[in-house]
């Protein structure tokens, strides 16, 4: 006759299903951490975005609300080097006739800069300042 040995009741982890779960948790915190690194990436680039549309606007806004004809032809320069948006913002206005083209570029500074932006405004120069003739 055989006799069956009694089942042990364990208690705990073994070595080998611990290893397991570290060796699993650590797969899931590295592809956790590499979408961590590419969310804050995207964060600066959208930050940078905004800085840039910023100062776009409010040089548009500048050009707008002069007078028509009061902008001298040519092209000024500001550079702004202090963070946490350095760049350079360059204005080309140029008048053909009845005419004058502002041409606008913001152009971001540093190793990780984003694209520059350029846009450019048509305006009507007139005697009237409500337009007319």
């Amino acid at each position: 006759m055989t006799t069956s040995k009694p089942a042990q009741h364990r208690e705990g982890l073994s070595l080998l299903e611990l290893l397991v779960a570290v060796v699993v948790l650590g797969i899931a915190a590295a592809g956790l951490g590499k979408l961590m690194l590419g969310a804050a990436q995207e964060g600066q680039i959208a930050g940078a975005m905004g800085y840039r549309t910023t100062v776009l606007n409010g040089e548009i806004a500048r050009v707008t609300a002069a007078l028509p004809g009061s902008l001298p032809d040519g092209t000024t320069t500001t550079m702004a080097t202090a963070p946490p948006f350095p760049y350079i913002l360059t204005t080309t206005v140029v008048t053909a006739g009845t005419t004058q083209t502002v041409t606008i570029t913001v152009r971001p500074m540093g190793e990780r800069a984003i694209p520059a932006v350029v846009r450019t405004v048509q305006r009507a120069l007139t005697n009237s300042p409500l337009g007319g003739p």
